[in-house]
């Protein structure tokens, strides 16, 4: 194979991995307004699918809410080292939605 063919593969994947990873942020964004207080956590990962991380306690970037809270989803963006963009959804004990935030 000779150089330009390489690049060529190269430019293709980074191509593709940027739309994936923009498709998979643009349908977070949009989804995420949908959740609501006393949605279970398997209705969370219906709508918004596998978190990237899951913390105890419910502290995250920052972020704390209150006490009756267990633990936190955390879904960042793909480009989370360039984008500081991210999506917590926080849970009580029943594993029901007690608050959301979307930081940038």
């Amino acid at each position: 194979m000779n150089w330009k063919a390489i690049l060529a593969i190269v430019v293709v994947l980074v191509l593709v991995t940027t739309a994936v990873g923009f498709v998979r942020d643009s349908r977070i964004e949009a989804d995420f307004p949908a959740l609501r207080a006393k949605s279970s956590e398997a209705d969370v990962r219906r709508i918004m699918g596998d978190p990237k991380q899951i913390q105890k306690p419910c502290d995250a970037y920052g972020t704390s809410v209150t006490p009756e809270c267990n633990h936190v989803f955390i879904y960042r963006s793909t480009f989370y080292p360039v984008r500081d963009k991210y999506w917590l959804v926080f849970f009580n004990e029943n594993n029901q939605v007690t608050a959301t935030s979307s930081q940038q």
